[in-house]
């Protein structure tokens, strides 16, 4: 398993919770986008034992409310079920991932406490937004996997400015049901894969808002992030 980066303290990356965060290197997408490109294009300047991290969590699990392991794509390295399993006992353990590889994702799911699922696209844009073709039955079948299966979770989308009300409401029946759906404005901060990407527009507040209203009697809470 390749680890590539650990940030012991996070307030970010599991809502209401202060965790450790994981990211792994590799990713079998290429969102144009993305902020946490390093890990996708880039050889990681030092790889970190998985050993050491579970040490270094262990150490850690009196003041932290659990680790989110991110990416990157986890699913990618097999080995990673043994990994969060041997987490699972020491704190609880959330998993970000983009749903290409639902077996993973299913022998996962035992020692998950919480799983977000980026969906990027309705699936007509799913390859402009990923910026690789995508296995789209893959993506559904983790989508039911989670809806049925998980102990808590959520579908989030970056609301890239591509992407309009139209998409999210047509992205909100495909989840139809879900428990969270949570809406992130897209960001700059750190630039992204695309440098193109990096002089877009975010949408508005209010236009996130107003999306999210629009879409909030097909799932259970929807919630707007990083505003």
């Amino acid at each position: 398993m390749l680890i590539a980066g650990f940030l012991p303290e996070s307030f970010v990356d599991w809502r209401g919770k202060i965790v450790a965060t994981v990211f792994t290197y590799g990713c079998n997408f290429r969102c144009p986008f993305c902020h946490n490109y390093t890990l996708v294009k880039e050889k990681p300047r030092k790889i970190l034992a998985p050993e050491k991290v579970v040490e270094s969590i262990a150490s850690m699990k009196d003041w932290i409310d659990g680790v989110c392991i991110t990416g990157g794509e986890p699913t990618l390295h097999d080995d990673i079920v043994v990994f969060v399993k041997e987490l699972s006992k020491i704190v609880p353990v959330k998993l970000d991932t983009n749903g290409t590889r639902p077996d993973i994702l299913s022998s996962l799911l035992p020692y998950l406490e919480y799983v977000a699922m980026d969906v990027k696209a309705p699936p007509e844009k799913y390859k402009e937004m990923a910026g690789v073709a995508v296995n789209m039955e893959a993506v559904e079948k983790s989508m039911k996997i989670i809806m049925t299966r998980a102990k808590d979770y959520e579908f989030r989308t970056t609301y890239v400015p591509m992407l309009k009300k139209e998409d999210i409401v047509k992205i909100s029946r495909w989840i139809a049901g879900a428990k969270r759906y949570v809406i992130q404005q897209f960001s700059t901060t750190g630039g992204t894969l695309d440098p193109k990407f990096s002089q877009l527009i975010p949408h508005s507040k209010e236009y996130l808002r107003n999306t999210c209203k629009s879409i909030s009697s097909r799932v259970d809470e929807c919630i707007i992030a990083n505003v």
